[in-house]
């Protein structure tokens, strides 16, 4: 296996499409939910109305195929890969995705990274945006879709060792 981690956002595409936003949203997590345990990705999502930013780790060849489809929905655009790079060990094992609302602790994180009061990655770099969803992630109650399924990453992480 050829653990690999990439780091991109893109610009939200759901308004010009005339589809609810929160429906929409909650389409890519549960197909995300449903697609990556299987292909051994785990990853964190991130999204404020504007951006998506996401992070995808597992074999080298299933994170750039996921990210081929991804790039490929019209829900999103101007996609920026920030970063893909080899990595030793997970940094997201216990997450298949999650999601991160806005909130006023929320907020302050923003300040914390220089985002003043709203998120722009573009504005970041990789690490200070994997910096940020490590800081995120410790206030559960703002971060939903844990991983359920561990079973079927180990399988695919065994499958794609074999």
């Amino acid at each position: 296996m050829y653990l690999h981690r990439m780091i991109y956002y893109s610009r939200n595409a759901i308004k010009e499409l005339q589809k609810p936003i929160k429906a929409e949203v909650r389409s890519i997590l549960d197909q995300s939910a449903r697609n990556n345990p299987p292909l051994g990705i785990t990853g964190a999502l991130l999204f404020n109305g504007t951006f998506f930013a996401q992070i995808l780790e597992g074999d080298r060849k299933a994170v750039t195929e996921t990210f081929c489809r991804i790039s490929n929905d019209p829900r999103h655009t101007d996609i920026v890969i920030m970063e893909m790079r080899p990595i030793d060990r997970r940094r997201f094992s216990d997450w298949c995705l999650a999601f991160a609302g806005h909130s006023d602790e929320i907020d302050q994180l923003y300040v914390k990274y220089g985002l003043t009061v709203s998120f722009n990655p573009a504005k970041m770099t990789a690490r200070s945006l994997l910096e940020f969803v490590d800081e995120l992630f410790e206030h559960d109650e703002y971060v939903t879709r844990p991983c359920t399924d561990h079973a079927a990453i180990a399988a695919a992480v065994r499958a794609a060792r074999a």
